[in-house]
């Protein structure tokens, strides 16, 4: 996992919850002990106690709402370091690589397109490695059918050779 990323959607998802429930909770505080107190002044120490009471509460329910955007960021957080590998492994050539997700983990469909879309260049640069070879032998056999004193065109047609033979080679399928 990249604890970076990881640390990013932690924070996000803790922020946008905690500012929530303190809009909203604060707002119903707010307005209920404003009217009990405005009704009933002597019920201020109950209000301090209470106080004392839904602060240990604040506490406890932020540690388990950063526990729980903990659980929910590592479910996004891991695949997109996957998926970061992954395309660092395609960018060097290498078509074989597939994504692999763990179980649970969210962006599965992504990564059955991503699979899919390195099967599919895959098997568009083993059509061209075959379409290459096949070139290469026709150009062998032109080569060999020239009439002697044509050794510049010989030479060149080695080169081409050489050229369709080192087309596809730097992707591994």
């Amino acid at each position: 996992v990249k604890r970076q990323l990881q640390l990013k959607y932690v924070s996000i998802i803790f922020a946008s919850v905690v500012l929530g429930a303190l809009m909203v909770g604060g707002d119903i505080y707010y307005t209920m002990t404003h009217l009990i107190l405005s009704e009933n002044p002597s019920l201020a120490p109950m209000i301090s106690q209470i106080n004392n009471m839904l602060m240990f509460k604040l506490a406890l329910y932020m540690g388990i709402i950063f526990l729980v955007s903990l659980f929910v960021s590592h479910r996004f957080a891991g695949p997109i370091y996957r998926f970061e590998k992954s395309c660092q492994s395609l960018s060097t050539g290498d078509l074989t690589h597939r994504v692999s997700l763990r179980t649970g983990d969210e962006l599965m469909e992504l990564q059955e397109e991503f699979n899919g879309m390195a099967a599919a260049l895959q098997a568009l640069v083993q059509k061209d490695r075959n379409l290459a070879a096949r070139l290469s032998e026709r150009v062998e056999e032109i080569a060999k059918r020239l009439p002697e004193g044509a050794d510049h065109a010989r030479e060149d047609l080695k080169s081409l050779k050489i050229e369709l033979n080192h087309l596809t080679k730097s992707f591994k399928v």
